[in-house]
């Protein structure tokens, strides 16, 4: 009888343990862009959307590539000092686009993987 009791208590432990484990929580982190906004080629390379040390300021109005929030598990760090943490080539493709103007680009979407992401252009 003993054996049943903890058997059946362990059983229940176990399914309340598993009931109330959060799943891994995302951490969403800002990437900006730091190349030329005039040159489409800049704006659909993922190696110049950096991690931001701090909320880029970017106004909304899409002239220019400015920032994209996104999950940090879709970054990777470029090797070689400063070892900045960029967009991850492999899981995503920048769709660029002529911004309001006609002169320069912004992203428009993400392709490949990249999860929920939000796209903030500048004037």
């Amino acid at each position: 009888m003993k054996k049943n009791l903890l058997g059946t208590l362990a059983i229940v432990i176990a399914i309340i343990v598993a009931a109330f484990s959060a799943p891994a929580k995302r951490i969403l982190t800002y990437v900006q862009f730091v190349g030329n906004p005039a040159i489409l080629s800049q704006v659909q390379d993922q190696t110049l959307w950096q991690e931001a040390p701090s909320i880029p300021n970017c106004d909304g109005v899409n002239r220019k590539a400015c920032r994209i929030r996104i999950d940090n598990s879709k970054l990777t760090t470029i090797p070689g000092p400063p070892h900045p943490k960029v967009l991850n080539g492999a899981m995503i493709q920048l769709n660029v686009a002529h911004g309001i103007d006609g002169v320069y680009y912004i992203p428009t979407s993400l392709s490949g993987s990249p999860g929920p992401y939000t796209i903030t252009n500048r004037n």
